[in-house]
Parts: structure tokens; C-alpha cells; sequence
């Protein structure tokens, strides 16, 4: 009898434990699409962290989409904002409500938006966004969508502040690279920075391609090291006629010949159809491409 009693109250405290499992996780299923109607396969979720801009180091994932865009995702009961996002599309940042346990996402894409004011995307951005609920009854019209009762609330970005900012960094890196450009001087040592990949040309020579001007990168792979024996302002053949308004006309030019190549990690090295070694002269426009002066 007693060992009957003991069976029966380890029992219950094994579906105790798995009670208060089930209770402290929240389950969540449903599907997530693009703005084409298409279904989205491993878009992932994250569990949003309201502490920290949102990362892929700051938030806890969750779980990916399958070949037909549904998930099946479990999340620590409580938890309400969460984050749906895929290569190429803008986050989807969501906030459920206690009985939403079936969610369906339209993903928009995260376009570029070339020659515009930030005011300007925002606006686009946003005539994108307040489209969502159409879109949303489209879907559900098709079949893709269950229901067209949307369960949670879904926040607008504005990028605006952050592409000014951008803007405001691009403007200064401009306005120093022009600076350097008027002191330097034939005769002055310059340094170069490159990628590189191996056979890009079909060839086991290493092409190397030269590093964009607004770029932050610190370590680079490949410094070729070179003096300055003419400086110039070329002319380019090339007009926008899209945007004639864009000045593309002048660069800021010099000629360099190589002195050192051997910061360079990289063996058998072409660039620019030439053989990179001491002595070989190359063109540079720093107004485009990187450059380190010494």
C-alpha cells in the first residue's frame, strides 16, 4: 500500500514538473509571406530585447520559417514583442496580445532608395507600411492567410535620424578626403588598400579590387605601397543622364609607382589588367576609392 502511495506521488510530481514547463512557455505558430504574396522560407524570429538596439547579438532566436513560410516557435510565457526578419526585407518589429497565438507577417522590402531625402524614404517607406492591412486581406483571399483579424500591433521605424546622421558622417569623410587631396603632393608616399580573390578571372592570378573611400574597415588584407609622381583632375567620359544633376565630371587623381608590395597576403597579384609590382604605375582616384596617406 505505501509503495503504491509513493509510485502515485512520484508520478505527480513528474506531471507537476512538466506543468509548470508547459505553463512558463508560450507557444506560438503561424506564417510569414512577402509583400508579393509569396511565402518566405527561414525567416527568422527573435525575441525582442527592449534593452538594446535590436541585433542578432541582442536578441534571443526563436526559430525559422519552413519551406512553406509557417513556424511553430516557443518563446518564455510573458514574453509579447518579437521580430520577424529575412535577407532583404525590413524588420518586422511586433507586440502580441495574451490570446495571439497564431501570427501572420507580411515582410516588406528593405529597398534602396537612391538620389532622395530621408524625409523622402520615410514617406515612401511609410505609404509601404500603411498598405500592410490590404495586403494582409489579399492574402487571406488567396488562401495564404487564415484569418483576417490581425492579433498584434506592429511599430513603424523611422529612419530618418539615423540617415541623417549617416548623411552628416558621409559629408565630413567628403570634406576631409578633399582636404587631403589639396595637400598631397608629387613625391609623397601613399598607401593603398585592397581585396583580393584568388581565380576571379578564371586564372590562378589574385585580383585585386580597390576599397570604397566611405568605408570604416581598419584591417585590410592587402596594402600596396606607392609614390605619388603625378597629380591630376580627370575628366570622366561617363554622364549620368538619368540624373544630370549628379557631378561626376572631376575626381581627385594622382598617379602612384609602386615601392613595397609586401603588406600584401596575397600572391601572383593583378589589378587594373597589370601585374602589381616595384615600379609599375597605376592611376587612383581618391575622391571614389580608399587611400592612406603617410
Amino acid at each position: 500500500m505505501m509503495r503504491a502511495i509513493r509510485i502515485s506521488l512520484f508520478l505527480l510530481f513528474l506531471v507537476s514538473l512538466n506543468f509548470t514547463e508547459v505553463c512558463g512557455q508560450r507557444n506560438i505558430k503561424g506564417r510569414i509571406i512577402d509583400e508579393d504574396l509569396d511565402e518566405l522560407i527561414g525567416a527568422k524570429i527573435f525575441e525582442f530585447n527592449p534593452s538594446e538596439e535590436f541585433g542578432f547579438d541582442n536578441n534571443k532566436p526563436l526559430g525559422t520559417s519552413d519551406f512553406n513560410g509557417y513556424f511553430d516557435i516557443v518563446a518564455p510565457n510573458g514574453t509579447e514583442r518579437f521580430v520577424f526578419t529575412y535577407i532583404g526585407f525590413e524588420f518586422a518589429n511586433v507586440t502580441l496580445s495574451d490570446s495571439c497565438n497564431y501570427v501572420e507577417i507580411i515582410l516588406l522590402y528593405d529597398a534602396i532608395y537612391d538620389f532622395m531625402s530621408s524625409r523622402e524614404v520615410d514617406r515612401r517607406r511609410k505609404k509601404s507600411f500603411d498598405n500592410l492591412s490590404l495586403l494582409h486581406l489579399r492574402a487571406v483571399e488567396k488562401g495564404l492567410f487564415s484569418s483576417e483579424t490581425i492579433c498584434y500591433s506592429r511599430e513603424f521605424a523611422f529612419i530618418k535620424p539615423r540617415l541623417d546622421e549617416i548623411g552628416k558622417q558621409i559629408k565630413a569623410a567628403k570634406k576631409k578626403i578633399k582636404h587631403d587631396y589639396r595637400n598631397l603632393s608629387v613625391g609623397d608616399t601613399v598607401q593603398i588598400p585592397f581585396s583580393g580573390r584568388r581565380g576571379a578571372d578564371g586564372t590562378e592570378r589574385t585580383i585585386l579590387h580597390t576599397w570604397s573611400n566611405l568605408t570604416d574597415t581598419e584591417h585590410f588584407d592587402c596594402i600596396i605601397e606607392g609614390v605619388v609622381i603625378r597629380k591630376f583632375r580627370k575628366r570622366y567620359k561617363y554622364r549620368n543622364l538619368k540624373f544630370p544633376w549628379i557631378n561626376l565630371e572631376k575626381g581627385y587623381d594622382f598617379t602612384y609607382r609602386v615601392t613595397n608590395c609586401e603588406n600584401c597576403k596575397f600572391d601572383d597579384i593583378f589589378y587594373d589588367g597589370k601585374a602589381i609590382e616595384t615600379g609599375q604605375i597605376f592611376e587612383h582616384d581618391m575622391k571614389i576609392f580608399k587611400t592612406i596617406l603617410k
